[in-house]
């Protein structure tokens, strides 16, 4: 996506993904209540679905959480933004079953006058989070999984907002077939095509840390975009850091010791677009 000149329009186990701090963003003056309503009813839809509706003891699957924004409309990324804070979502299920790390879709930038950046995310996306049954899980008994979320909504306005999804899958002996979801290929291949570990030793990178930056090169990259996490130590200026057209990007940051480099990397080379999971730090 183009940037935008735009004006910011627990027996039971339990995964909370993480979340900003609220920024700058003109609320509309109407109930809470109400505005939850609007957000969720009308503007964000949530939806969730396993790729294996039956499956064996000490299996793995994969969870999809899909969220649908209406046309016009944006939510914020869970990592570092301006003006917006990162949608949050709880999953609750029963102690049968062990989640890991969400898998979260890469973000566009979205940059506004006073050079405001935000990390959002438009249309269409899907969380994964794979997950793995007990050995000893019941057999024929049912794993449900609830869904909730909350998020702060924008488009001409900014509305925070909460849904819910739930989903199911049944557990079976191992003498019987497991059966695939409707929207099983559709989940893999979005685990397939997800971010891939930075390996900074890797022949096509190069990292070189310098006083207060940190280089990283892409042999093969015609453009590179950074979207810091929580965890990465605060950029001097995330306009210029998160961007290069070049394979070359230097990212500044706001102080020169403990600095840690932590996001998520989009590399635009030539066989096609390649992103990257990296958290590292600098050398003592």
């Amino acid at each position: 996506m183009a940037e935008n000149p735009h004006p910011a329009h627990d027996g039971e186990s339990s995964l909370a993904l993480c979340t900003n701090q609220l920024g700058f963003c003109a609320l509309l003056a109407i109930s809470l209540p109400a505005i939850h309503a609007i957000a969720a009813d009308e503007h964000v839809k949530i939806s969730a679905a396993t790729d294996i509706t039956e499956i064996h003891q000490g299996e793995s699957g994969l969870l999809a959480i899909e969220l649908n924004m209406e046309d016009d409309w944006h939510i914020y990324w869970p990592g570092v933004s301006d003006s917006g804070y990162g949608i949050s979502i709880n999953i609750r299920t029963t102690g049968s079953v062990t989640l890991e790390d969400p898998i979260w879709p890469t973000p566009e930038r979205y940059l506004q006058p006073g050079d405001i950046l935000d990390h959002i995310y438009e249309e269409t996306i899907m969380v994964l989070v794979p997950f793995h049954v007990a050995t000893g899980a019941q057999l024929n008994s049912e794993v449900i999984f609830d869904i909730d979320a909350e998020f702060l909504v924008c488009s001409d306005i900014c509305l925070p907002g909460q849904a819910d999804a739930t989903t199911s899958l049944t557990i079976i002996n191992e003498s019987s077939e497991q059966m695939l979801s409707s929207i099983s290929e559709e989940i893999r291949n979005a685990y397939k095509a997800r971010p891939k570990e930075f390996d900074s030793l890797a022949e096509d990178v190069r990292v070189q840390w310098i006083a207060d930056a940190a280089a990283i090169m892409f042999r093969d990259a015609t453009k590179i975009e950074f979207f810091p996490s929580e965890d990465c130590t605060e950029l001097a200026d995330p306009v210029v850091g998160g961007l290069t057209d070049s394979n070359r990007l230097i990212i500044k940051f706001a102080q020169r010791t403990d600095k840690v480099l932590s996001g998520r990397i989009r590399s635009y080379e030539r066989a096609g677009v390649v992103e990257y999971d990296i958290h590292i730090k600098a050398p003592d």
